[in-house]
């Protein structure tokens, strides 16, 4: 396995959803795993009848994705877990990668203040239901941006069709990149370089387009 990453804080499944169909298209093989405590991920994946993610692997989608306890993943190139606001020290410190999201909402925010990780590997913070000029003005947002050094900052604010979006995730299971809003999509491609470099975020974009174009004919 080439690139294990952790997601952690709130409102994820959306973007771990859309990164993933990315990563696919790209050719790489992407498991999920769910490491949080609410399932939210979990909502937004089919399940077959008869089959248990909490025992073993399902596949939609050309996306793996698991809840089990314990998981390995040498067969696959990328690994993308979902810890929800809670992440365990040792599983945390096991990632190759750390990705934040949170909105403004202060409480969130100092929640993952709290959070004893390992900083240097957070390399992408995504703050919701905000702007980049909205939170130069938020002492406490810039202050708990700057404990992160090695960080992307991606700023996603308030859209409707992001939100329809991530309702379509979770009913219809369509991981659509193309319906996301132009910030969402950006911050998409703009963290799918940073795992899969070897790609431009215009090429990726290119092929990701003809798969969605090839999927609703």
């Amino acid at each position: 396995m080439r690139k294990k990453v952790g997601f952690i804080g709130c409102y994820s499944n959306d973007v771990i959803l859309m990164l993933a169909k990315v990563l696919s298209c790209m050719g790489q093989k992407v498991l999920l795993w769910d490491r949080n405590k609410l399932r939210t991920l979990g909502v937004s994946v089919p399940k077959p009848e008869g089959v248990y993610p909490a025992q073993t692997r399902i596949e939609y989608d050309g996306i793996l994705f698991t809840e089990q306890e314990y998981c390995t993943a040498e067969d696959c190139d990328i690994m993308l877990i979902d810890f929800g606001m809670e992440a365990d020290r040792k599983e945390a410190s096991g990632c190759t990668e750390l990705i934040l999201l949170t909105d403004m909402l202060l409480h969130h925010i100092r929640r993952l203040q709290r959070e004893d990780i390992p900083r240097h590997s957070v390399k992408v913070c995504v703050i919701r239901d905000a702007t980049e000029q909205l939170c130069k003005g938020e002492k406490e947002v810039t202050e708990f941006l700057k404990l992160f050094p090695n960080r992307r900052e991606f700023f996603l604010a308030p859209d409707a069709r992001d939100i329809k979006n991530r309702y379509v995730c979770e009913t219809a299971h369509e991981y659509s990149i193309r319906k996301a809003s132009p910030e969402m999509q950006e911050t998409i491609y703009g963290i799918a370089e940073l795992l899969c470099p070897e790609y431009t975020g215009k090429e990726m974009e290119k092929t990701v387009k003809k798969a969605e174009r090839r999927a609703y004919r």
